[in-house]
């Protein structure tokens, strides 16, 4: 019966994130074992009655029926407390598994590739670790550990039905292809509306995440009334689709209860005759009664059971996928096995390289150029010529290049990602703040830098100016992102954080936004700071930054088409000219 109800691949499913359960299996085993002691308390609860009417209240004999009923109390009492054990003790170990899902999947999703966000709304992926989460802690294992139970208590009573009347029995037995058949008709149709209804759950949930970012943007240019439509046009696809397997669900259950009704009243007719016939005692004909309502409770409960079940199943078919989900491979990194001597960058060779974001699209094209320590490097060009890319590539948020870049001669493929971006600090152009103290912006939680690491760091930049003056110092609460601090502030906080655990190397995507003239100058003297004490390549913008690198490479779809020192640049009259150029007037 199970197997018809979960197909081959659910079991798949069900065999592949067991594991999860292995950890609490005493609270599995304590459960699985209150099954039997339930159902054999049941069964002697039924024997009970049917001794106690036949030999103690028709007879009249008063003492056996003290003795007798304090039996039935005690098998009661025993019932009830294993039943309590079986329901607590499956529910921990669900409970405690589904953290530890949690928790690996979080951890897992921290290593996904960049393209996976690229291709994914991060609001997707949330209603992944969220309410598909709780749908499966919610549902699943209280649903398939029921089945179980219901299937073995019903066994056991259809066992002890044959046991009293097998002729009654068979009758019964004439309606389970007709619960069978409306099950597996009726079982894909609530299969596929919750995969939609979860699929519509998480594009509702993606588009609402991403207008409550954008919320002031949407505000400012009055677009609040497009996206309220918006989200209730997506609102409504789940809406309906859960309207459609809360009708399939019905229909489930209404059939299944309509069929045990006939059933139970075609039983009661023929099992009165039987009992006219072969002169029953009136003990079997009430313990029959009895046991026909515990027998159909089951039943008509296996409908919800199946509903919750494929509820589940939906969940965790779309949590699987986030699961297959390649992390940062590392596999031929770890053939590379001496990692510590790469504990001082020497050198940096790009030779050859290009890169595609999408099959065929070649957003790099033989890139060369080559970086010692102490170098700076700044990348110029017009947007999209391939600046950051080239940085992405660097700090491995991206893979899959053609050509060769190594580290101290060592090809950066083979090196770990965390290695590789342990000997450098990347400062963007998209600055993210938590909502944490300042302190926790600038050292990001981590256990080896210490509070005087990061009041350094922070007066390395001068944002210790600024921090000081806030309320708490360092203690200060960032909000929403840093709505509480200002451009230039923030920015200051991003430079401390990159320098505050004393990388050699920096990696600036340098940010052209407009700040105050006072925060101007910290950022001009923090950069400063930064290119004379370390080894820098910068998406520069600032006159100031690119005049000061001894190597500027000039990019333009894709290609280098010029390269040198500032001078050497500005005499050739080239592109670099012209942006030199322009930057000064936009400057001016």
């Amino acid at each position: 019966m199970i197997k018809r109800v979960i197909k081959s691949k659910d079991l798949q499913l069900l065999k592949r994130f067991s594991r999860y359960f292995f950890p609490y299996k005493k609270w599995v085993i304590i459960s699985f074992c209150s099954i039997p002691v339930t159902t054999f308390a049941g069964i002697l609860f039924l024997w009970l009655v049917e001794r106690i009417i036949d030999d103690f209240i028709i007879p009249g004999d008063v003492t056996g029926l003290k003795l007798y009923s304090f039996m039935l109390a005690a098998v009661l009492v025993v019932n009830f407390l294993f039943d309590g054990i079986y329901s607590y003790s499956f529910s921990k170990a669900g409970g405690l598994a589904i953290v530890d899902m949690r928790k690996e999947l979080f951890g897992k999703s921290l290593r996904f590739p960049m393209r996976y966000f690229d291709k994914n709304p991060i609001g997707v992926t949330l209603s992944r670790l969220t309410s598909d989460m709780e749908a499966i802690a919610e549902s699943f294992a209280a649903g398939i550990l029921g089945l179980l139970a219901d299937s073995f208590k019903t066994a056991a009573l259809v066992s002890y039905l044959f046991y009293l009347n097998w002729r009654l029995t068979l009758v019964l037995l004439l309606v389970v292809p007709f619960i069978v058949i409306v099950i597996k008709f009726l079982r894909k149709k609530i299969r596929a509306a919750f995969n939609q209804s979860r699929t519509s759950l998480a594009k509702s949930a993606a588009y609402l995440q991403e207008s409550l970012n954008g919320v002031k943007t949407i505000r400012l240019y009055g677009a609040d009334r497009e996206a309220w439509n918006k989200y209730d046009t997506l609102n409504r696809e789940y809406s309906n689709a859960q309207n459609r397997s809360n009708v399939y669900d019905a229909a489930l259950y209404s059939v299944v209860e309509g069929i045990t009704s006939v059933a139970t009243a075609l039983i009661l007719w023929y099992g009165a005759v039987q009992i006219w016939e072969y002169d029953y005692s009136i003990g079997v004909l009430i313990v029959f009664v009895i046991t026909l309502s515990r027998l159909f409770i089951p039943v008509r409960q296996f409908a919800q059971q199946i509903s919750t079940i494929q509820r589940a199943m939906s969940a965790l078919e779309h949590i699987s996928s986030l699961f297959e989900e390649k992390i940062e491979d590392d596999e031929k990194r770890r053939e590379y096995r001496s990692t510590a001597t790469i504990d001082d960058i020497k050198e940096i060779e790009f030779k050859n390289v290009s890169f595609a974001y999408n099959k065929g699209e070649d957003v790099l094209k033989n890139i060369s150029f080559t970086m010692k320590r102490g170098d700076r490097i700044a990348l110029v060009g017009s947007t999209g010529s391939g600046k950051s890319t080239i940085l992405r590539l660097l700090t491995c948020a991206y893979s899959g290049y053609r050509g060769s870049i190594t580290i101290n001669g060592v090809e950066l493929s083979h090196i770990p990602i965390n290695h590789v971006r342990s000997l450098g600090a990347l400062m963007q152009q998209d600055i993210f703040m938590f909502n944490e103290s300042v302190a926790f912006n600038i050292g990001l939680g981590r256990e080896n830098i210490s509070e005087q690491d990061i009041e350094d760091a922070a007066r390395f930049v001068y944002a210790d100016r600024f921090i000081k003056e806030l309320p708490g110092g360092y203690s200060y609460k960032v909000q929403d992102n840093g709505d509480n601090l200002s451009r230039g502030q923030a920015q200051l906080i991003s430079f401390a954080r990159a320098i505050c655990d004393n990388r050699e190397l920096i990696i600036l995507d340098e940010a052209t936004s407009s700040v105050d003239s006072v925060t101007e100058n910290y950022i001009q003297k923090a950069i400063e700071n930064i290119l004379s004490s370390r080894t820098v390549i910068a998406v520069a913008h600032r006159l100031s930054t690119i005049k000061r690198s001894d190597l500027i490479i000039v990019l333009e779809n894709g290609e280098i088409i010029e390269r040198g020192s500032h001078s050497e640049l500005i005499s050739y009259d080239g592109k670099y000219a012209g942006l030199v150029s322009s930057l000064k007037n936009r400057q001016e």
